[in-house]
């Protein structure tokens, strides 16, 4: 395992609080989206690679601009609640 790169470990930190956020969101009342369960499930896919290949040492290095996009998600995954639809809410359309 790299341990002793802290960027790795930032990412990895990062990715697993995406997963762990969009997998335990529970909506209060909310309409059921299928578009956006759809997406938070492709998220947690695509987030859950980077802790599982750090775990099992096929995840050695990652970029600084990899760790800002990561960085810039995380909150914004946080800031909404999980909710993917309000993530996405923000590129519609509004006439």
């Amino acid at each position: 395992m790299v341990i002793n790169d802290p960027l790795v470990i930032g990412n990895v930190v990062l990715c697993s609080l995406v997963v762990i956020r969009l997998s335990f969101f529970r909506k209060k009342g909310a309409t059921h989206r299928t578009w956006a369960s759809w997406l938070a499930y492709l998220l947690i896919l695509a987030y859950a690679t980077v802790p599982l290949r750090f775990m099992f040492d096929h995840y050695t290095s990652t970029h600084w601009a990899a760790f800002a996009i990561n960085a810039i998600i995380c909150v914004a995954v946080y800031r909404t609640g999980g909710n993917v639809a309000k993530l996405f809410s923000a590129l519609r359309h509004s006439q």
